[in-house]
């Protein structure tokens, strides 16, 4: 593509020099804000497409917001001429030598699927679900294709579990991982980089500005390491009772948490996530798991009655849900900190949304105390759903019948 090479030279600083010239089959930019990871990833983009011009690439930000103010303004910025062939109702770049960019957001990964690409950008990857990452590297896994990361370390989840540590670990040899200040941008303002360091707590500054992996600020449940413990068979055998909740999806993410309650705490025990999935599909889904489980009780979702109802016409044991979100949130944090709430290690959704389940920001980046912002939050829903609805009882679990299916009898002798 003449055109394309015929763009202004390009001045890299070191670091994102090596980045631009990774060999692996992954690599990640993981650094801080405005230090110039979007404008690497642009190039880099720009020559993937000279190299597969007559092939399929793929662009991908976390939201359409992000995806057209930052990551496509940024690539057509250094790339006007392709703009023209941007087709964006059908989210695709329409290359003339006949190849094509997909265009997509993230918080759909449902369309990625279907796909065969030689190489993908996923820009501020680190806001995305750990299903994003599933998807991309199947589009990738025929061809071979390379895949760059850029983004900002936003928490501990996949990002920092499935490539940093294994990568820091010596443990893989098909990912590089690059990290920068925002300072180490030679444009990046000293006076202001000062300023904030001042202004922000030490763990936000180093994850915002210094490219540091560290907890995000303002997480709903704080759940500690002692917490999180390996499968074990014998909670589940010896539970007294297993409910699982059920939050509906299908372009977003359907889910299904399963939880024990033994001795006066809970275990997230197993969990399901797709995209995609009918009605009919989630009711066989939570048949399959009832047996492995012994499950006894669903609680499902309240807004949607029409699922529910299908559920009950499948003769699935299902219960009123509360829906309070502030209460049931409360409850859950009352047993974080009490120590009577686990999750076993093998629930690898549960922990990605519980390390980007957080409150809006506040002002000088204090959270608001209010309702969690409701972003990859499906199996934080459906936990709360069983947990704070199911009151266990000291002579059993004592069920009625009831018009509209089954409900569970709560005496009021609490825990």
């Amino acid at each position: 593509m003449e055109q394309l090479q015929q763009t202004k030279q390009v001045n890299f600083f070191e670091q994102q020099y090596n980045a631009f010239n990774f060999t692996t089959q992954f690599g990640a930019v993981v650094a801080g804000v405005q230090s110039g990871k979007t404008f690497m990833g642009s190039h880099w983009g720009g020559k993937k497409i000279q190299e597969f011009s007559g092939k399929n690439g793929l662009i991908v930000a976390p939201s359409y917001k992000v995806l057209q103010q930052s990551t496509l303004d940024k690539f057509f910025s250094e790339y006007p001429v392709l703009r023209k062939y941007y087709k964006e109702q059908k989210g695709v770049i329409e290359l003339p030598t006949g190849g094509k960019v997909f265009i997509r957001s993230a918080d759909q990964p449902l369309l990625l699927e279907g796909m065969t690409i030689n190489w993908a950008w996923l820009d501020e990857a680190g806001m995305a679900s750990r299903l994003l990452w599933t998807v991309i590297r199947s589009r990738v896994s025929f061809t071979g294709g390379q895949v760059l990361i850029t983004t900002t370390p936003y928490n501990l989840g996949w990002l920092y579990q499935e490539v940093y540590l294994p990568w820091k670990e010596k443990k893989v040899n098909d990912v590089s991982v690059f990290t920068w200040r925002s300072i180490d941008n030679p444009f990046y303002p000293k006076g202001f980089y000062d300023s904030e360091r001042a202004r922000l707590s030490p763990e936000e500054f180093a994850r915002r500005y210094m490219g540091e992996f560290r907890k995000m600020e303002g997480l709903v449940y704080d759940i500690s390491n002692a917490q999180i413990i390996p499968y074990n068979e014998n909670i589940i055998g010896r539970a007294r009772f297993i409910g699982a909740g059920i939050d509906w999806g299908f372009t977003n993410p359907a889910a299904i948490a399963v939880c024990a309650y033994l001795d006066g705490k809970w275990y997230i025990v197993g969990e399901w996530y797709e995209t995609g999935k009918t009605t009919a599909e989630i009711i066989q889904v939570a048949r399959e798991m009832m047996r492995k489980y012994n499950i006894r009780m669903f609680y499902p979702d309240p807004a949607e009655p029409d699922r529910i109802q299908e559920c009950q016409n499948a003769k699935m044991p299902i219960a009123e849900t509360k829906k309070d979100i502030t209460g049931g949130i409360s409850r859950i944090k009352q047993l974080i900190k009490e120590e009577k709430f686990y999750v076993f290690d093998t629930c690898r959704n549960w922990l990605d949304e519980a390390e980007n389940y957080h409150y809006p920001e506040g002002l000088e980046g204090k959270p608001f105390k209010e309702e969690p912002v409701a972003l990859q939050n499906h199996l934080m829903d459906a936990t709360r759903y069983i947990i704070n609805s199911y009151m266990p009882v000291h002579d059993g679990f004592v069920q009625t019948k009831q018009s509209g299916g089954l409900k569970p009898f709560y005496p009021s002798l609490g825990f």
